[in-house]
């Protein structure tokens, strides 16, 4: 008996389409007059190749410190010292870090990977800060919005990893999350202008996401409906 090659259902002779998934059913007549051969596809072993993670850190620490050093070189020959190289230099040094920070660990813990690339945003805006002009935004206002983000990214992907949240839980928790993000930058930047909260454009954010964090909250109780996103999904 030949079999469906997409969904591997048993056929009966002569079926010119697969009742199930209604693939068309090609079967060339060497099969049909073949003896004792199985008509059930083949499958085929894949070697799947290693990424090489020392040679992807060596490439990026290349691509990053050819052009850091050529900036370094022209500012101090041709400038009155380091100034806008130092901008160049720390942004590929943070692009750097966010570029390795995967591969630095045998085994990708994405917390940990998470933390360093925080850390190196930190870095990033602490030192454009620093830099002249200096203009002291960096602990009132990117401090508390980074540090926002990270801990909505650390939350959300730790409750998914012990499989609190599950299918649209996970849509819910993005939806909560941004509303309060957008809540944080609001906040941040009106402390740092005016030294008062007063909330406005994140609140339609709120009002926005509330709704929609309801529906999918709705439509995670009903098991059909996500088994079929599942289904769907998979196509």
């Amino acid at each position: 008996m030949p079999y469906c090659v997409r969904c591997g259902v048993e056929l009966a002779d002569g079926t010119e389409s697969c009742p199930l998934c209604g693939v068309e059913v090609v079967l060339p007549r060497t099969l049909r007059r073949a003896a004792g051969s199985s008509p059930r596809p083949q499958l085929r072993d894949v070697v799947a190749t290693e990424f090489d993670r020392k040679l992807w850190i060596q490439v990026v620490s290349a691509l990053m410190a050819i052009p850091a050093l050529g900036c370094v070189v022209v500012n101090a020959v041709f400038g009155d010292g380091l100034d806008w190289s130092l901008y160049v230099v720390t942004s590929l040094a943070a692009v750097w870090i966010w570029s390795v920070s995967p591969f630095l660990y045998r085994r990708n813990v994405v917390p940990l990977w998470i933390t360093i690339d925080a850390v190196a945003l930190l870095g990033l805006l602490h030192t454009i800060d620093a830099l002249p002009p200096d203009s002291d935004w960096f602990q009132p206002l990117a401090l508390p919005i980074v540090l926002t983000l990270f801990l909505l990214v650390l939350l959300i992907i730790g409750f998914s990893r012990r499989g609190i949240l599950r299918e649209l839980h996970k849509v819910t928790a993005a939806l909560v999350a941004l509303a309060v993000f957008c809540i944080a930058i609001e906040s941040a930047v009106d402390l740092y202008l005016t030294d008062a909260v007063n909330l406005d454009w994140s609140l339609i954010v709120v009002v926005l996401c509330v709704p929609l964090a309801i529906i999918a909250e709705i439509l995670q109780r009903r098991h059909g409906i996500v088994e079929g996103m599942k289904a769907w999904l998979r196509m």
